[in-house]
């Protein structure tokens, strides 16, 4: 592999610079009061260094977050394909959130829910996306367990996916504007299970 040029090296640099002002500044003021000038002032550099690196400010904030949704191939792979398809889920859960609480932070996660809320980010927004990797894992368990028997049959596949999302969208905003008391990974786990046995098929 090339090592990189020191122009390749010093954009990098820009960039990286540019991620973290902008979540800096996004933390203190709030997604919606800060302004693409207001980001490369932080940085000194000009707004077409800073379009150069991000369409607009909201994909400083995909940028991040995708980063983090890689996390979600490396707990599929340890997961035990042997377990039904509701112990599957739950477990891919219990290690988000943990991931969450332990890594990601509060800070950044209201940011990213703040921003999905605002008119200034479109409505098929990353938050809620088919194309995140947590919620293609979910979905690839939620139709195994259909197939095989787990889940209610009167249900279409596509109503449990959004239900199952929502347990995840709901607990990780319960977890933002409670205080230090809530434990997200045993609240989630709480929650999910009983959705999920109320999915489950009578026999199960």
């Amino acid at each position: 592999m090339n090592s990189l040029t020191s122009r390749q090296k010093k954009a990098l640099e820009t960039r990286e610079k540019l991620l973290k002002a902008s979540l800096d500044l996004f933390n203190k003021h709030g997604f919606e009061h800060v302004s693409v000038e207001q980001i490369t002032k932080a940085c000194h550099v000009s707004k077409g260094t800073f379009y150069t690196h991000f369409p607009s400010k909201y994909d400083v904030i995909l940028d991040k977050f995708k980063e983090l949704d890689s996390f979600y191939s490396t707990v599929e792979k340890n997961i035990d394909s042997t377990l039904p398809a509701s112990e599957k889920i739950l477990t891919l859960y219990k290690e988000q959130m943990k991931y969450l609480t332990n890594v990601v932070g509060k800070d950044l996660m209201r940011t990213v829910y703040t921003a999905a809320m605002t008119s200034q980010v479109e409505q098929g927004h990353y938050l809620i996306s088919p194309q995140r990797k947590i919620f293609q894992i979910i979905n690839t368990y939620l139709e195994e367990g259909v197939r095989l028997g787990e889940f209610r049959q009167d249900l279409q596949v596509t109503q449990v996916q959004a239900i199952i999302q929502r347990c995840m969208r709901a607990n990780v905003y319960d977890w933002l504007i409670h205080h230090e008391d809530f434990n997200l990974s045993a609240e989630m786990a709480l929650f999910t299970t009983i959705v999920l046995d109320g999915l489950k098929a009578e026999n199960k």
